[in-house]
């Protein structure tokens, strides 16, 4: 009876040194597939950069994965790739930016997801910076692609300040009731 009992404690200690063993490994990211990973990414902002500064809305759109989702400042949220093509269509239309440069500061990759965040300057047709802000994209592995999954920016401009209210038409003042005196 005691044989069993210590070969029960035998086999569970060694099961749960297995169990740890193998919660370590999962835990430690392989760092080649991280650097892999960095890089791919970093190849996807040079698509994204060289489809904005082309004003190609096709292959802008192209770089986000089919459910995602892209939050402009002072614009409701652009839901999916089909989406965000027509967006980027309808900007470059009626926008003076004629280019974009992009500073990717930071790359965190967590398995199936990434995070990045940096910065971004817009430019003008005489190549002069118009905007600039900062951004955090939420990207993800589909398969053999790294996509952006969700993207949010934000300008570090002032916003304009609101039109002065237009002045209200000249009338004549009414004249006081004169004051009684006894």
């Amino acid at each position: 009876m005691n044989s069993i009992r210590r070969t029960i404690r035998i086999l569970f200690a060694c099961a749960c040194l297995i169990l740890m063993a193998g919660c370590q490994q999962a835990t430690q990211p392989d760092s080649r597939a991280v650097q892999n990973a960095q890089q791919d990414i970093s190849d996807l902002h040079s698509q994204f950069l060289k489809a904005f500064n082309s004003k190609d809305p096709v292959a802008f759109a192209a770089v986000f994965s089919d459910d995602a989702v892209l939050m402009p400042p002072g614009y409701p949220a652009v839901k999916t790739q089909l989406a965000i093509q027509d967006y980027a269509r309808q900007m470059q239309a009626s926008s003076p930016v004629n280019g974009m440069l992009l500073n990717v500061a930071e790359t965190v990759v967590t398995g199936d997801y990434a995070f990045c965040s940096g910065y971004y300057t817009l430019l003008g047709a005489d190549g002069s910076s118009i905007d600039h802000g900062k951004f955090l994209e939420v990207l993800k592995n589909e398969g053999r692609d790294w996509k952006i999954f969700r993207d949010i920016y934000n300008s570090d401009m002032s916003a304009p300040a609101p039109a002065a209210p237009a002045a209200a038409p000249a009338t004549s003042p009414t004249p006081a009731p004169a004051a009684k005196t006894h």
